[in-house]
């Protein structure tokens, strides 16, 4: 019996949580007993001594305090059993109370390690490239990680982030593969000529070619057939031209130098103004620098290899010459970006400026408008103030700007903060947010972003639906607010939410940060479903940036705040013009000869326009 009672009150114990004491156990037991006694007294009473001899009463009475002394022995034995499984309790609660906070260590430890197994890996693909890029071969060597990004990590690393909002700097591993499989339906065969673009299936140059005939005089027998053979040739070569002046005075006027041409000679002197080079020596220059992103120092040897002598200074005051009057279409081009209800993209990037005797940290900028298919950027002493922006916008009147969430971007819209572009509509990339939560995730292990991810992937498959069937933006205005993107959104705003409400302790610091990232900029992410003509992501100002990127890498710094705005300024001629699918070669050569040849009309040397100019 006793060995049953230890383990009844042992098993009623541990169902109790644990925590019960003696004093509540023994009024239990107090509550029990009179339950019972009360279902005794309702029964009938009876006299058990009833027709019992006086010495079978004194036997019975006998009887009775005998087990009455047994009941209280058991009853003492209970209490102490009881006082001894309270003890044991207690120390087992404390014991299991050290086993959760080991079980908490351990799960700290496993996150640390598994935290620093990923970063491991991340140092081993970073060696293995930079082992690829320094002792690989060439091939090898201009091969880019998937994960990478094209931007110097110094600027994204302290400024946004390590992403530069693009859909192929995503790391991959952060999208399902189904969802891979969806994006990309088909990919063609590298190996399968039919899948290559029309312009790879004939091979053949711009112009009229250079015919040259056979003689049939001279075939010896009778002629079959006839067919041309292509070949190609590469004339690159320097010439120097000597124009002979003649000093020559006229009645009544002082004497002055002039040109008089023989038949056969070119009718004017072929010099670019202020230099000593023809308009298609210029192109050649300005797009081995900014187009082919070639150094000075480069471009210097290759003259010089040529047999030209020239120094690496007077290559830059050259370029500094056409820059005069690009300036004057970058003016065009800025009125035709900024026009009114314009829906423009804006994103900034640094780079390095030598300033005085030491080398310091600027910002480029740049201004999108897909519409027009015009691209501006901008340099204002290196400075990524807001006032940078506002003088450049002007009076501009635009229906919406697109940017990340830096600060020079939220007075944008709030007419709080400014009275000029409280009616303009501020736009925070999608693409931008996904990113937080592809960090969160893979370096934080952060599953719950998983969810956010979907949402976020589901509306980026909606936006490429609509490119494919090519819809109006009165449609896909229509769409956008159609029950399956409010479904993802109710979703992501229901997720969001629930998470910001949860313990800070459970989120890894790239998860808090996404997290407030949404929560912060949530009306500037979704204006995009106002107005089918707004863009979903910043990749038009991403992409546009790149090439200068690639410059930064190449060059390392700009030698002034001079050199800076001049490549401010081809770039924004190159990109406008890349921009609009021509050719960044060919609309140097028109634009510089039409300069040679006395044009100023600026607006018909636009790239819509350069085709239609008459002076070429």
């Amino acid at each position: 019996m006793f060995i049953w009672l230890y383990q009844v009150f042992f098993v009623y114990l541990y169902h109790k949580k644990q925590d019960m004491d003696t004093d509540e156990l023994r009024q239990l037991i107090v509550q029990k007993r009179e339950l019972l006694a009360r279902e005794t007294f309702s029964r009938r009473a009876f006299n058990r001594c009833e027709n019992m001899s006086d010495e079978m009463k004194n036997r019975y009475v006998e009887y009775l305090i005998e087990r009455l002394e047994n009941t209280e022995l058991d009853n003492r034995a209970m209490k102490l059993v009881l006082e001894d499984l309270t003890k044991e309790l207690s120390r087992s609660n404390q014991m299991l109370e050290k086993l959760n906070d080991l079980q908490s260590l351990l799960e700290e430890e496993c996150e640390s390690r598994k935290s620093l197994e990923r970063e491991n890996i991340k140092l081993k693909e970073q060696l293995k490239s930079a082992r690829k890029n320094r002792f690989g071969s060439k091939k090898q060597s201009v091969k880019k990680d998937a994960s990478g990004s094209d931007d110097d990590p110094v600027d994204r690393e302290k400024e946004k982030d390590g992403f530069d909002g693009t859909d192929e700097s995503l790391d991959t591993r952060s999208v399902a593969e189904s969802e891979t499989q969806e994006s990309h339906p088909s990919s063609p065969n590298p190996g399968d000529l039919c899948n290559r673009p029309e312009t790879y299936r004939t091979m053949g140059v711009n112009g009229t070619p250079v015919r040259h005939l056979s003689d049939l005089s001279k075939v010896p027998g009778r002629i079959l057939d006839r067919k041309m053979v292509k070949t190609f040739r590469l004339d690159i070569c320097l010439v120097e031209e000597q124009f002979e002046m003649v000093q020559y005075v006229e009645k009544g006027r002082k004497p002055r130098w002039g040109y008089f041409p023989k038949e056969g000679h070119p009718q004017a002197v072929t010099r670019f103004d202020g230099t000593k080079i023809t308009p298609g020596f210029l192109q050649a220059i300005a797009y081995e620098v900014y187009v082919k992103n070639v150094t000075f120092g480069l471009l210097h040897q290759w003259l010089g290899d040529m047999g030209m002598t020239v120094l690496e200074n007077t290559l830059r005051n050259w370029l500094k010459k056409g820059r005069k009057y690009l300036d004057r279409m970058v003016v065009e081009l800025k009125r035709i970006a900024l026009e009114k209800d314009a829906v423009v993209n804006c994103d900034e990037t640094w780079c390095k400026v030598r300033k005085y005797d030491r080398y310091k940290k600027c910002y480029m900028w740049v201004l999108v408008n897909k519409a027009e298919r015009v691209v501006i950027f901008f340099y204002e002493d290196g400075s990524r103030g807001r006032d940078v922006l506002t003088n450049f916008l002007g009076d501009a009147e635009l229906k919406a700007l697109m940017s990340d969430g830096y600060n020079a971007y939220v007075f944008i819209g709030d007419e709080l903060k400014t009275h000029r572009y409280k009616d303009t509509d501020h736009q925070v990339y999608l693409a931008h947010v996904r990113a937080k939560f592809v960090k969160a995730r893979m370096e934080g292990g952060d599953k719950r972003a998983d969810v956010f991810l979907d949402n976020i992937n589901r509306l980026f498959r909606f936006e490429r639906e609509y490119d494919r069937e090519m819809i109006t933006d009165g449609e896909r205005t229509r769409r956008r607010q159609g029950l399956p993107t409010m479904e993802a959104m109710i979703n992501l705003r229901a997720n969001l939410l629930q998470e910001l409400k949860s313990e800070e302790e459970q989120k890894s610091c790239y998860m808090r940060e996404a997290l407030n990232y949404l929560h912060k900029f949530w009306n500037e992410v979704f204006t995009y479903i106002k107005d089918g003509r707004y863009p979903i992501s910043n990749n038009l100002a991403e992409r546009a940036v790149r090439p200068f990127t690639t410059k930064r890498k190449n060059s390392l710094h700009f030698g002034s705040d001079e050199g800076a705005e001049i490549a401010a300024v081809y770039h924004s001629i190159i990109s406008t013009v890349k921009l609009q699918g021509r050719s960044a070669w060919d609309y140097l050569g028109k634009f510089f000869t039409g300069i040679f040849n006395g044009c100023r009309d600026f607006l018909s040397l636009t790239p819509q326009n350069i085709d239609l100019a008459v002076c070429q």
